[in-house]
């Protein structure tokens, strides 16, 4: 049954990212102007699942451990939200500054998942840890692609 409960969960959360991201957000993102050292779209494709498999790993694992260890759990329900409204700002309003000073607040969701869930489980952590890494590469691709596409201007 945790496997199921996981599996729903991550499901949910993509299809809540995908209503996020609109209509062809792969060809949107192919419309961008976009560092000569971005990764083609089917990358993009494979850390998204990359994406998933760590989040369904992590619920599969803390799932049991609900009655004791909660807040691992909501944290993480939590953070997949963010990951998926994160598009509603960078496909549906094009607004690539504030998709990237999104990441502020996301990062201190991340941490506190990663604070909450260490104890109850090293594994899960270390997955998140990782995770973390890839942060810091989406970080600087997110500040140039906005410097690269700035919104425009209303009035000047």
């Amino acid at each position: 049954m945790t496997y199921a409960i996981a599996l729903l969960l991550c499901i949910l959360a993509a299809a809540f990212e995908g209503l996020c991201a609109g209509r062809d957000p792969l060809a949107q993102l192919k419309a961008t102007r976009q560092p000569s050292w971005s990764p083609p779209n089917w990358v993009w494709v494979l850390i998204g699942i990359a994406w998933y498999g760590i989040c369904f790993i992590g619920l599969a694992r803390l799932i049991p451990l609900w009655p004791d260890h909660r807040l691992p759990v909501i944290l993480l329900c939590a953070l997949m939200l963010a990951n998926g409204a994160a598009n509603i700002l960078g496909f549906r309003m094009k607004r690539l500054d504030l998709a990237f000073y999104f990441l502020f607040p996301y990062w201190a969701l991340l941490a506190a998942f990663l604070w909450s869930a260490r104890p109850p489980d090293e594994l899960i952590f270390g997955l998140f840890a990782g995770y973390c890494v890839y942060q810091l590469y989406a970080a600087f691709w997110g500040y140039r692609l906005w410097r690269m596409n700035p919104p425009p201007r209303l009035l000047e």
